[in-house]
C-alpha cells in the first residue's frame, strides 16, 4: 500500500511538472495538436507514449547512478565515441538553464494574459504582480510552493474530468486541419514530447531515491501515461467543441469553463493562476540555483530576471509557445535518443 501511494506522489509530481501554463491553459494542446484535426487526436496518444518511455527509461537509468545529479546522468547516456566532448555537454547543460529561464518568462506571460483577458487589465499589471509574488519567494524557502502541486494536480485532474464531462458535446466537434502538411501532425507530437522531456529528465533523476523497485517504475510510468492521454485528449475534444469561439483567445480553458458559470470560471482560473505562480517559482529558481555560485550574485540575477519578466509580461502568451516550444523541441529530440539508445548501465 505504501508503495503504491509513493508511486502516485511521484506520478503526482512528473504530472505538476508537464502541466504548467500552456498545457493547462489548453494552448499547448491548440498549438501541437488541435490544428491538425482528427489526426492531432491520434498524436496526443503517440506523444504521451512516448513521454512515459521516457519516463520509465530514465527512472530505470537513474536507479543504476550513484548520485541524483544531472550532470552524472548526462555523462552516462552520451555514447562512448561523445564522452570526452565537453562542448556537447556544456551544450546539453546549457540547453536547460536557457529553457528553465524561457519557461520562468513564458508563466509570467501566461500569468499578465489571464489578467489580460478576464478583467481587461493591461498585460504590465499583471506582470508586475508575479514578478514581485516571486522575487518575494526566491528570497524565501520555496519547497512548500513547490510542493503545493503534490494537492494542486489532483485537484486539477477532477476539474478537467468534470469540465469534458459538462461541456464535450460529440455532435458539435469539428475537424478542421488548420496546418495542411499531411506528415507534419507527427512531427508536432514528437516535438511536444521532446521539449517536455528538457526539464522533466533532470526532476527524474531527483527523484530517484524514492523509487524502490522496477515494479514501482512500471506503476509510475502506467499512471501518467494513462493520465497525461486522459487529460490531454478531454482538453483536446474541449478546444474542437468550442474551436469556431476560440480565435485569439491565449486561455481558451478559462474561457470554455465560463460558459458553465462564473463559480467553474473562477475555480478553473484560480487553479491555473496558481500552477502558473508554481511553474515560474520552480522554474525561475532552479535557473537561479544553477547558474550562481554566492548569494550575491543570486540575489542579482533573481532581479533581472523579473525586472525582465514584467518587459517580457506584454508579449504573446500562445506567440511565445508557438515559436519557442518547437525550437526547443528540436533540441530535446538529441537527449531522448541518447536516453532511449542506452542499452546498459553499469
Amino acid at each position: 500500500m505504501r508503495t503504491i501511494l509513493t508511486s502516485l506522489k511521484v506520478s503526482f509530481v512528473i504530472i505538476g511538472t508537464i502541466i504548467g501554463a500552456g498545457f493547462a491553459s489548453g494552448q499547448e494542446i491548440y498549438t501541437f495538436f488541435n490544428v491538425y484535426g482528427l489526426k492531432g487526436l491520434i498524436g496526443i496518444f503517440i506523444s504521451c507514449s512516448l513521454i512515459g518511455l521516457v519516463i520509465y527509461k530514465t527512472l530505470e537509468i537513474s536507479m543504476k547512478l550513484k548520485s541524483d545529479e544531472y550532470g552524472d546522468f548526462v555523462k552516462l547516456i552520451i555514447p562512448q565515441k561523445f564522452k570526452s566532448n565537453r562542448i556537447l555537454i556544456f551544450t546539453i547543460n546549457n540547453i536547460i538553464n536557457i529553457f528553465l529561464l524561457i519557461s520562468f518568462f513564458i508563466m509570467a506571460s501566461g500569468f499578465a494574459s489571464y489578467f489580460f483577458q478576464e478583467f481587461q487589465a493591461p498585460k504590465i499589471y499583471g506582470g508586475i504582480i508575479i514578478a514581485v509574488l516571486s522575487l518575494i519567494t526566491f528570497f524565501k524557502n520555496i519547497n512548500g510552493i513547490i510542493k503545493i502541486n503534490t494537492y494542486l494536480i489532483p485537484i486539477l485532474i477532477l476539474l478537467v474530468i468534470l469540465l469534458g464531462a459538462k461541456q464535450i458535446n460529440c455532435g458539435k466537434l469539428h475537424f478542421y486541419n488548420i496546418q495542411r502538411n499531411n506528415m507534419s501532425w507527427i512531427l508536432s507530437s514528437i516535438l511536444y514530447a521532446s521539449y517536455n522531456s528538457i526539464v522533466l529528465v533532470p526532476i527524474l533523476v531527483s527523484l530517484k531515491n524514492m523509487i524502490k523497485n522496477k515494479n514501482q517504475i512500471k506503476e509510475i510510468f502506467t499512471i501518467v501515461t494513462i493520465i497525461m492521454i486522459i487529460l490531454s485528449a478531454i482538453i483536446y475534444l474541449l478546444i474542437q467543441v468550442f474551436i469556431k469561439d476560440l480565435i485569439e483567445i491565449e486561455i481558451p480553458i478559462v474561457y470554455i469553463a465560463g460558459l458553465l458559470g462564473n463559480v467553474y470560471k473562477c475555480l478553473y482560473g484560480f487553479v491555473i493562476l496558481v500552477a502558473i505562480f508554481t511553474s515560474a517559482i520552480s522554474a525561475g529558481y532552479s535557473f537561479l540555483i544553477n547558474c550562481t555560485k554566492t548569494k550575491k550574485n543570486y540575489i542579482y540575477l533573481a532581479i533581472i530576471i523579473c525586472t525582465i519578466s514584467v518587459l517580457i509580461s506584454k508579449l504573446s502568451f500562445s506567440g511565445l509557445i508557438n515559436l519557442l516550444y518547437p525550437i526547443f523541441g528540436y533540441l530535446g529530440i538529441i537527449q531522448i535518443i541518447f536516453i532511449l539508445a542506452l542499452k546498459k548501465t553499469s
